[in-house]
């Protein structure tokens, strides 16, 4: 072989890896990874001002990946994953409902923890 035939082949491959890569990485950017369980969907996410009559039982952060490489994931998808983390940490610590008291930053957000129901 030619060192320009050579040449032209590892081209051809390195594009072909490039453009594989690009592929995994965008299907992968759009997944959402985090599968609610029954128990989490059962756990309310209120604002602050419901949970006057309620037992604070502590403070829950849940955080989740925002992106992938140089590819931001979906914000809708990075809030229901955080969301989705905090109310089956919820379910551990015996809330039912919870509060955000804080914004998503990269991938992370906290939450207060509740009893507010009758059981």
């Amino acid at each position: 072989m030619t060192n320009s035939i050579k040449s032209t082949r590892n081209k051809r491959i390195r594009t072909t890896r490039y453009l594989i890569m690009i592929l995994i990485i965008a299907l992968f950017s759009g997944c959402t990874w985090v599968k609610k369980t029954p128990e989490a969907a059962q756990i309310r996410i209120v604002p602050a001002d419901r949970v006057g009559d309620c037992t604070s039982l502590g403070g829950i952060t849940a955080s989740t990946v925002d992106h992938i490489s140089v590819i931001n994931r979906s914000a809708e998808k990075v809030k229901s994953e955080i969301e989705t983390i905090a109310q089956q940490e919820a379910v551990v610590i015996g809330a039912d409902t919870i509060v955000a008291t804080s914004r998503i930053v990269e991938g992370r957000q906290s939450f207060a923890a509740y009893r507010c129901l009758v059981k």
